[in-house]
């Protein structure tokens, strides 16, 4: 329990931290570009992984935070194109939004459940769509963790609405478990509640750590999953 409390900040520091990314790049396109390609090439490894090297309880990796995250950057270049968000001093990167974000609405098109179909070609139609084209509904964490990301670029100039919106927010997850029952299991192992990553908005963050830095996320993230995976595997 001690490490999935642990993991449970993470997803709100990753949003946090790619908003404040997403205002200082340069090139808002080719930022968009690496996280659509990191969250491809994650979820064919985690369909690789659990293909071949199954848990024998029937655990699955469902790890897709860069899908999250790109998603999350296309709402937010959208908003930024549309007028919604101030302009960025620094920013001259072209729209990045048009033909992502239509690539995100192909799902209304998209079969949902592809264990149901008895036609082969259906489920890998069905699974290259979740692959090729991330959902805000079906992402990690689904619509929650869109909107909390939004949030982050939207208010990240102004720490006390920040802390505010993420305390709402936060407050929202905690009551949606506690209305499953009061237990510490429910409210800190099962859901995300949140409040244990709020010190991060006030935290300093320095924008020169350099090339190998800004990449060291995209080979970290995925690595140490599997890394954990294989050992599970192992273990059990």
């Amino acid at each position: 329990h001690i490490f999935t409390l642990l993991g449970r900040i993470s997803a709100p520091l990753f949003l946090f931290v790619m908003a404040e990314g997403f205002s200082h790049t340069h090139n808002r396109l080719s930022y968009l570009k690496r996280l659509y390609i990191a969250s491809v090439l994650m979820s064919i490894g985690n369909l690789l992984i659990n293909t071949y090297l199954p848990h024998p309880k029937g655990a699955m990796v469902i790890n897709g935070m860069f899908a999250t995250l790109f998603v999350t950057g296309l709402y937010n270049e959208e908003l930024i194109v549309s007028g919604q968000y101030p302009a960025e001093k620094m920013e001259k990167s072209p729209p990045a939004h048009d033909n992502a974000l239509d690539a995100s609405m192909f799902w209304d098109s998209c079969p949902r459940n592809y264990e149901q179909f008895a036609f082969p070609i259906i489920a890998i139609y069905t699974t290259a769509s979740l692959i090729l084209a991330p959902s805000p509904i079906f992402v990690e964490g689904s619509v929650c963790w869109v909107i909390l990301g939004i949030g982050f670029y939207f208010f990240r100039n102004h720490k006390v609405r920040l802390s505010l919106f993420y305390i709402l927010v936060s407050a929202l997850f905690l009551l949606s478990a506690a209305s499953e029952g009061m237990t510490y299991e429910n409210l800190f192992i099962l859901k995300i509640n949140g409040f244990d990553s709020l010190p991060a908005v006030y935290a300093p963050v320095q924008w020169n750590a350099g090339e190998k830095a800004e990449n060291f996320f995209y080979v970290y993230y995925p690595l140490h999953v599997y890394l954990l995976v294989i050992l599970a595997r192992v273990l059990a």
